[in-house]
């Protein structure tokens, strides 16, 4: 679900940063390693934002974490930092050899174009929110990215692009031409630093997020192909792509549901099931064969939204309230307590003495 955000003078970041929704999926802990040694080079201890259960020191290989807290911690980074920028920046200081085993099957494929196809092919491992799909057109490579399950944010699509982009440069070690770039999300007051970066055209609002390359791109070598690793590494990497979940479970998709909803009022289960395009029975006896309750998917939801929302200081109570289906602030208060152990008035207080 959106967010709503309204212009403030005092506001820390740019509005179209909070315009996201509360997106299902799973990160890699890489992710987060790479944003605690950035904070760590600008002089913030990462542990200061990010929450010491996720371990940052590489014993947890496969470790992956909600997409929804990556996103959240951005926003709080970008908050901290005064950076509007984080996703361009984050994304530049991405290296192919902090993915693992992804990371060495990108180094050693033959040219860029074998690269960008593994990207496409092994995208859960990065991230599972919304699949990147691959046209030709009219003599061009077009990446896409849809927003079936929802928009993550700009600093989000911002990190991945970029960090794409810096991979393909990495790899060949040169400069690569690109033909546009696009993004979902919200124009920023100022998009020459984009244009500065990528070198093309960059839109921002559109339809999808997409980036164009001419095929003859495609050709251009990388600095260190082997064969007999990238068959090495590919089995490491069809291994972990088995052990991932998989998508679209009745779980992830009843609380995205209730994220749509709940602006309009409190989800009940029979208009979520109706969503779902399933009778309530139906729906009811599906959850319980999964061990879940619709009532705790539908908290877990709220959770989400509520911690979202309440960082937006352009957002009243009374408007996180409503946008939450709480038809009275005090139930929302209520609610908040019972998950937070402080009021929402307490815990904004608290993040802004962060």
């Amino acid at each position: 679900m959106p967010t709503t955000p309204h212009a403030s003078p005092t506001s820390p970041l740019p509005a179209r940063l909070y315009a996201r929704d509360a997106v299902q999926g799973m990160v890699p802990l890489t992710f987060l390693r790479v944003l605690a040694g950035y904070l760590q080079a600008r002089g913030v201890a990462p542990h200061e934002l990010i929450p010491r259960r996720y371990k940052l020191d590489g014993t947890q290989h496969l470790g992956r974490m909600p997409a929804q807290d990556y996103c959240l911690l951005l926003i709080q980074a970008a908050e901290r930092l005064h950076d509007p920028l984080l996703g361009l920046h984050l994304g530049q200081a991405m290296q192919p050899a902090q993915l693992g085993a992804l990371g060495y099957v990108l180094l050693a494929c033959e040219n860029l174009g074998a690269a960008l196809m593994r990207i496409q092919r092994y995208h859960r491992l990065v991230h599972d929110i919304n699949p990147i799909e691959h046209a030709v057109v009219d003599g061009q490579l077009e990446l896409r990215w849809g927003t079936a399950h929802g928009k993550p944010g700009a600093l989000f699509d911002e990190a991945g692009i970029t960090s794409i982009v810096q991979f393909g440069r990495d790899l060949c070690g040169q400069d690569l031409p690109l033909t546009a770039v696009d993004f979902v999300n919200p124009p920023p007051p100022d998009a020459r630093p984009y244009t500065r970066y990528f070198g093309c055209p960059v839109r921002f609002g559109q339809a999808i997020t997409r980036l164009v390359i001419p095929l003859e791109t495609l050709a251009a070598p990388l600095r260190q192909p082997d064969p007999t690793l990238l068959k090495l590494m590919e089995a490491q990497v069809d291994a972990a792509m088995a052990q991932l979940p998989q998508t679209g479970n009745l779980g992830d998709m009843t609380q995205r549901v209730v994220a749509h909803l709940a602006p309009h009022g409190m989800p009940e289960l029979e208009q979520v099931a109706h969503e779902l395009r399933l009778s309530p029975r139906v729906f009811y006896r599906r959850l319980a064969d999964q061990g879940l309750n619709f009532r705790d998917l539908r908290e877990a939801a709220l959770q989400q939204l509520a911690d979202l929302h309440l960082r937006d200081e352009r957002l009243t109570l009374a408007e996180v309230s409503g946008l939450l289906g709480y038809s009275e602030q005090s139930a929302f208060t209520r609610a908040f307590k019972r998950w937070k152990g402080v009021s929402p008035l307490q815990w904004r207080h608290q993040l802004q003495r962060q």
